[in-house]
């Protein structure tokens, strides 16, 4: 009967791990996961899933890394294994559309010729070159159309799902992204060549403007224009000043129908200020408007731009020149840093300082339908100044301070600014998007760029990341829907808060023995003087019993501090320690206990329920 009950324990023992291992190999191909960090680390962004889910095309990501190189710090291992993981969800999302392939570029390899081929540069792991090349980058490849990251660089990781989603992008549709340029000002250089304009900054093509040129095809728009063409992608506004109704329909129509808008209007332009032509100043000509706005247009949208006000913040004000070798802090002279910028949208994520000279007001809140995202702003306690107080140079800080936007992003479907005009469209057929900014001078050379002469040539350099903010938010409304969404990724590198706390205590600690140290150090000074002055005896050239007790007791003071800050290094090491130990514990016994009492408590509700 034993041996029985023995034999039957056996066979269910034998047909469990059957059942196990059938269990594994069915579920092996099924890839589920869950993210449970804090910041979703591990979660791809609606605006990534919506692209991979309406792929038509095959595309093909190929991860070239020299995994086989022995001297490859344990930082880029671990990147390298994370960025693998990246690309694993995307191709499980694609629905077979997407495919990921692995290679090692090994030395003189077939897979070395090839990354070289796409561009991908070997980087050196050590500053004499003895550690060999490091590939490691990533290329999309569909039918003819290609497109790299040459370098995966670790700090640009919070970028890395905008960069990978940009180009599958970029290489799954055949169109290119066309832009049209509207300005009143001369951002397209000179239109005439004389000995006046030519002392003007509008005798050149601006910077912002070349930028875009070298990605897309560029098309300018007249200030009069009464329709914008259908092959127009998005439309950059800048200091539409002047405009007239029939222009602000046609732009009206351009976003109803599905088009990107990104406006720079101005309260007080100097750009339109510099601009004005000598010729026709003297010619009695009035100078050009220096304040410009789409109010007419945008207030259907519900958010406008405060006529005759700028936006000011004591925290982000600029240091200027007054004269006479003075200088002034100006509220209203705007440089913005990492706290007046959305950190959280790709576009802005990785932009740390920006200049806007007399930047606007944006006032309202979005109508129902659409959805309104702050890029750019002030701190809480911004406040509003009028241009004239700025031009006069004396602005006062009001009582009533709030946070003010800046440059602002608003998605959805939009209604018309002109619903009395008969055969035009009334809402936006699909979700639009706009990207409106109070400053139209951050984008001027003058404010963003700075000439350097090299060798006799000038070479235009950037001031500031005012470029890079224009050229970031074309180049994302020139890329699919999916890429308006995208936020940035947060670092995977997660600081041990708890450790950190602890030496910030222990340096307040070590901080405050010193304090006392240096505190009896002068008080035993000051006795040791008082000591000398009042010795009858004149001038000593040997120590007093007064003062070699009092020296006596000095040391000892001294070597008890010095036993004291042991102590506390002892106890920075010692609750650091307790800390790891805690982590392992809960580790390697906590979490297997929990499982068993899980898998017990499961048992026995099971068994109750039969």
């Amino acid at each position: 009967m034993n041996q029985m009950k023995k034999m039957t324990g056996l066979a269910g023992i034998v047909l469990l791990l059957g059942i196990l291992i059938a269990f594994n190999a069915v579920l092996r191909p099924i890839r589920a996961r869950v993210d449970v960090t804090e910041d979703k680390l591990y979660t791809l962004s609606d605006g990534t899933k919506q692209l991979l889910g309406n792929l038509d095309r095959d595309v093909t990501l190929k991860f070239y890394f020299s995994k086989s190189n022995d001297r490859l710090p344990v930082p880029t291992k671990n990147f390298a294994a994370r960025v693998r993981d990246l690309l694993k969800e995307y191709e499980s999302r694609s629905d077979g559309y997407l495919v990921v392939e692995e290679f090692d570029p090994k030395p003189d390899s077939d897979e070395e010729e090839w990354a070289q081929r796409y561009g991908l540069q070997a980087q050196s792991l050590d500053m004499f070159g003895m550690g060999g090349g490091l590939y490691f980058g990533i290329v999309a490849v569909s039918g003819n159309r290609e497109a790299a990251i040459p370098v995966l660089a670790q700090h640009a990781e919070p970028r890395l799902e905008y960069l990978l989603t940009r180009m599958i992008s970029e290489v799954s549709t055949e169109k290119t992204s066309k832009v049209g340029i509207m300005s009143a000002l001369p951002v397209n250089g000179a239109a005439a060549m004389n000995p006046y304009m030519m002392q003007q900054s509008g005798a050149r093509k601006w910077a912002v403007v070349s930028e875009i040129e070298r990605q897309y095809d560029v098309e300018s728009i007249e200030m009069t224009a009464t329709n914008i063409a259908e092959d127009i992608d998005t439309l950059v506004v800048i200091h539409p000043a002047d405009i007239s109704e029939d222009t602000l329909y046609a732009i009206d129509q351009f976003v109803l129908r599905g088009g990107h808008l990104l406006a720079f209007t101005d309260p007080m332009s100097l750009a339109a200020q510099e601009s004005a032509n000598p010729q026709q100043m003297q010619m009695g000509m009035p100078p050009p408007q220096d304040a410009s706005d789409l109010n007419q247009l945008t207030s259907a949208w519900g958010i406008e731009m405060t006529e005759g006000q700028l936006a000011a913040d004591e925290a982000a004000a600029s240091l200027l020149s007054t004269g006479n070798g003075q200088a002034q802090r100006n509220a209203t002279w705007l440089s913005l840093r990492t706290p007046n910028i959305d950190r959280d949208d790709v576009a802005t994520g990785s932009l740390n300082d920006l200049m806007l000279p007399f930047a606007g007001v944006f006032e309202g809140s979005v109508s129902n339908g659409l959805e309104m995202t702050e890029l750019l702003f002030t701190a809480d306690d911004g406040f509003t100044a009028s241009t004239m107080a700025a031009r006069s140079g004396r602005v006062e800080i009001p009582a009533a301070k709030k946070r003010i936007p800046l440059a602002v992003r608003i998605t959805g479907t939009f209604k018309t600014a002109f619903p009395d005009r008969e055969g035009g469209l009334q809402e936006s057929k699909e979700p639009g998007v706009v990207v409106l900014v109070a400053d139209a001078d951050m984008v001027a050379d003058r404010f963003a760029t700075q000439s350097v002469n090299l060798l006799g040539q000038t070479i235009v350099q950037p001031l500031n990341d005012n470029l890079t903010f224009a050229v970031n938010m074309v180049e994302q409304l020139c890329g699919s829907e999916a890429l308006i969404g995208l936020r940035s990724r947060n670092a995977f590198d997660r600081p041990f808060d708890r450790v950190i706390e602890l030496e910030k205590e222990a340096s307040f600690k070590w901080q405050a023995e010193e304090e006392r140290l240096n505190a009896r150090l002068q008080a035993t000074q000051a006795k040791l003087a008082q000591l000398q002055q009042t010795n009858d005896d004149g001038p000593q050239q040997f120590l007093s019993p007064e003062q070699e007790a009092e020296i006596k007791k000095f040391r000892e003071e001294v070597f008890q501090t010095q036993q004291s800050l042991k102590e506390v290094r002892k106890s920075l090491r010692r609750d650091i320690e307790m800390l790891g130990v805690r982590l392992k514990a809960m580790n390697i016994v906590a979490i297997p206990i929990l499982v068993a009492l899980f898998g017990l408590g499961r048992g026995l509700w099971m068994k109750k329920t039969r």
